[in-house]
């Protein structure tokens, strides 16, 4: 009997999460892109997807019919390379003779400029709304989004032992299943040890390994439950204060990109701006010099007078 995938994509998923080390979100995004594959072959032959059905003929149908669909190029440029690492892998576990993939055009990719950067005040008033409040968890939160620019997932996943005295966060797992050691501002390193001290240890046992950030719900049937935060805590987390703030589409990832503007601003050199957000390619943060319409505006500015007078005279 012809092997089917959905077994094999449940085997690929583990060994990412178990020996590559990649993050929870990234192994659900691998999983969403292959079933997407699998759905393909399911509708367009009637049964479930075999083995025998990674040809590129059969991929490039899917790419084709992505196309149709008008689903955007990076979408299905991610969509292919998922399954291009997943033919990979069956390669070197002689599930396949060769690549699919390698035959077929891939996608370009395009790194488009951000819509939606937050400035220094929208970033501030989200920290001042948490502290109106009085969450010091939510501040804590909110102050490494605002000072480092991390992923929500890379927050979400902190631990005791990844704080480092006053210099920042050490061997925090980032995207890709690597760590990265993340400086912090001194104050907000105090503060994040003041809330372990104050708040965590006082509603947890505290070790090493102790997750900083807990969410609290209560169910019906078994009363209040109590888990780490995840990534899709702290996106709720940041739209309730957007709300509050009047930032109603405010989202994580936004604080990462009002970050990087603001150091690109401040030091106007982007290899600053890379290593800050840990890009592994200078070309995906070459977005950020897309000069905005409001610097423009001040970039031409010294032509105020000068017009002015010209017009006078």
């Amino acid at each position: 009997m012809a092997q089917q995938l959905t077994e094999l994509v449940e085997q690929f998923c583990a060994f990412q999460r178990k020996q590559r080390g990649k993050a929870e979100g990234g192994v659900k995004t691998y999983r969403w892109n292959l079933e997407q594959f699998l759905a393909f072959v399911r509708n367009r032959y009637g049964r479930l997807a075999r083995i025998a059905d990674l040809t590129p003929a059969v991929i490039q149908s899917w790419m084709d019919d992505m196309a149709g669909s008008d689903l955007a190029m990076n979408t299905m440029r991610v969509r292919q390379s998922t399954l291009s690492s997943f033919c990979a892998w069956l390669v070197k576990r002689d599930g396949l003779a060769a690549n699919p993939v390698a035959k077929l055009e891939r996608p370009p990719h395009h790194c488009e400029p951000p819509t939606q950067v937050p400035g220094t005040a929208i970033m501030d008033a989200l920290v001042e709304a948490a502290k109106a409040r009085r969450r010091p968890r939510d501040v804590a939160i909110f102050l490494i989004l605002r000072y480092t620019g991390m992923r929500r997932e890379s927050v979400a996943t902190l631990r005791v032992h990844h704080l480092d005295g006053t210099w920042g966060l050490r061997g925090v797992k980032v995207k890709g299943g690597k760590t990265r050691d993340i400086p912090v501002p001194s104050v907000v390193m105090k503060f994040l040890h003041a809330y372990l001290q104050r708040v965590l240890s006082h509603i947890e046992t505290v070790g090493p390994d102790t997750a900083l950030f807990w969410s609290t719900w209560g169910r019906r049937v078994v009363g209040k439950t109590r888990a780490p935060m995840t990534g899709k805590n702290i996106w709720r987390l940041c739209k309730v204060y957007g709300r509050i703030i009047g930032y109603p589409e405010l989202k994580p990832h936004d604080l990462r990109h009002g970050v990087a503007m603001e150091v690109l601003e401040q030091h106007h050199d982007l290899e600053q701006v890379r290593a800050l957000l840990g890009h592994a390619r200078i070309d995906t943060t070459q977005i950020y010099t897309s000069i905005r319409p409001p610097q423009l505006k001040r970039a031409m500015s010294f032509y105020e007078e000068r017009a002015a007078k010209m017009l006078t005279d």
